[in-house]
């Protein structure tokens, strides 16, 4: 997993540059991890290189084609800040144009899509993209942001964009011919790989119901996960943006109950051994440089951002926060997957006669 926000604090300031052969550091190496994220492993040689740190010729061939692609000047040699947060910009919506990517490939749309739909993560997805493609101000994006409700903003933004493509379209459902040129519009920003890094469930092994999970603002080390919690964790991101908070992930998935400097004695039937858990630290404020570890969510009075980021996630139907268990665990968050404890034996033996 890339921190991506490790990139942009690279920009002290608007004239600071990171360019070819004098750069060879993180930040180099968290630019190419992003541009891999974004379609571009044939150009960066990916599968060879790696996320080298060196700033040579194909990462410069690699940014000038991001450039092109993005109706910029530049033969890729160096990025200012403002490319880096064009970069990053795209970064954040990927998740959102492969999740109506795979429900258009999944014949899905027309379920989905609707006036006063229930699929409110789904709906914040469509009005982040057509938000991206320029569509805010009938969105009225700056004072509602991606609510996921599909009322008459959004019915008003899909039959406007309707208009433009010489569509007719009360707007009040997302057709498969809409979403189509919503995905075709946005792709072109990236490189051709570009579903690939997807948050959804996408399994090379059908038999191994371990997946790997990235989202717009999860950092610190990746998560593994079962595919069966990863609409759970697509929540607790969801959480996340409204409250303006980085997840940092200090763990997800683990073998065993061993944890060396624990911060509270791991259970026996551990929601972590079946992929159903992480513990985390709240990142928040300017540039996220403030941190809240366990003493701090310990505390009774929480920073607001992170006050609003915890009471959702208390707040969830499914979900549950170690600051309530009778041994606190602060930095905790499950789903109470080993309520039953049939059911986490048999998801433990199947995780582990695959991994």
């Amino acid at each position: 997993m890339c921190d991506k926000h490790e990139l942009l604090n690279y920009f002290k300031s608007s004239t600071v540059k990171l360019e070819k052969q004098k750069s060879k550091n993180n930040a180099t190496k968290d630019l190419q991890n992003i541009l891999n994220e974004l379609g571009f492993k044939d150009e960066l040689e990916f599968d060879k290189y790696g996320a080298d740190g060196v700033y040579g010729n194909l990462t410069q061939q690699t940014v000038a084609l991001f450039l092109s692609k993005n109706k910029l000047n530049g033969d890729g040699s160096f990025i200012y800040k403002s490319t880096a947060e064009l970069i990053l910009r795209r970064h954040d919506s990927l998740d959102e144009l492969q999740v109506l990517a795979l429900d258009l490939e999944t014949n899905k749309i027309e379920d989905i899509y609707y006036f006063k739909s229930k699929q409110k993560v789904k709906v914040q997805a469509l009005q982040t993209l057509l938000n991206e493609l320029g569509y805010g101000a009938i969105l009225q994006w700056n004072k509602y942001k991606n609510d996921g409700d599909y009322g008459d903003l959004t019915t008003k933004t899909v039959a406007q964009f309707a208009k433009d493509n010489n569509i007719v379209s009360d707007g009040k459902i997302l057709t498969k011919e809409l979403a189509k040129i919503i995905v075709e519009k946005l792709a072109a920003f990236y490189g051709k790989h570009w579903r690939i890094h997807s948050l959804t469930e996408i399994v090379n092994d059908n038999s191994n119901p371990l997946v790997e999970f990235t989202a717009s603002n999860f950092v610190g080390v990746r998560v593994i996960s079962d595919k069966d919690f990863v609409p759970a964790l697509k929540r607790i991101n969801e959480f996340a943006k409204k409250s303006n908070v980085l997840v940092h992930i200090v763990s997800s998935y683990r073998k065993d109950a061993n944890v060396a400097n624990a911060i509270v004695t791991p259970s026996k039937m551990s929601n972590h051994m079946v992929g159903h858990a992480i513990d985390m630290n709240v990142r928040y404020g300017d540039d996220y440089k403030k941190w809240c570890k366990s003493p701090e969510l310990a505390k009774s009075t929480l920073p607001e951002p992170v006050a609003l980021f915890i009471k959702q996630i208390k707040d969830d139907k499914e979900l549950r926060w170690g600051g309530d268990f009778r041994t606190k665990d602060t930095v905790h968050i499950d789903d109470y997957y080993n309520k039953n404890a049939e059911n986490w034996k048999n998801k433990f033996q199947k995780i582990h006669q695959v991994s």
